[in-house]
């Protein structure tokens, strides 16, 4: 049997790093897409837990904020129709401009969010002149004993002069009480 010289033992230690460490790379190049993606995740949550934080922390100016336009909410009785209450209000603003509503689509039951409850209608199809799209828009924003607010509004022109169609989506917000 032939003993190992020093020399060998330090050429074999060296080998064995070598391997180890060609190793390890190898780990970690197939590791690191994951770690990039896990990375990605962790500043998602931490910007959504200082978001978060910071919606807590603004607590009371968004409660002063509510309450200063609860006032203008207004309230319905429980065993009111609410669909029909909005539909016709929308109807008779769009009459008012000659803004050519049709396929209205308004579901059967309200959100509700807290005390406060949302009533969206889908209007599929408008037609009318930008003036009448826009005194319809300003009578919407205006309009006294109601909380209304087009969020989706999608304009194209057509082939008449001068006439526009589209969609939108009214938002009606109200409470319900007595």
């Amino acid at each position: 049997m032939s003993t190992i010289s020093s020399k060998e033992k330090n050429m074999l230690l060296i080998g064995a790093a070598v391997v180890l460490y060609g190793i390890a790379a190898l780990c970690y190049k197939a590791q690191m897409p994951n770690w990039k993606k896990e990375q990605k995740i962790y500043q998602a949550a931490e910007k959504k837990l200082h978001d978060e934080r910071a919606l807590i922390a603004a607590r009371e100016r968004w409660k002063d904020e509510y309450d200063a336009v609860r006032v203008f909410m207004p309230v319905f009785p429980y065993e009111k129709d609410m669909r029909t209450h909005w539909l016709r209000l929308m109807d008779d603003i769009t009459s008012a401009h000659e803004l050519k509503t049709t396929r209205l689509n308004v579901p059967d039951k309200d959100t509700e969010v807290g005390d406060v409850s949302e009533l969206p209608i889908d209007c599929k199809d408008w037609e009318g002149t930008l003036e009448a799209l826009v005194n319809f828009l300003y009578d919407v924003s205006t309009q006294e004993g109601a909380m209304l607010d087009v969020r989706h509004l999608y304009i194209k022109p057509t082939t008449k002069a001068g006439i526009l169609k589209g969609t939108f989506t009214l938002y009606s917000a109200y409470m319900r009480g007595n």
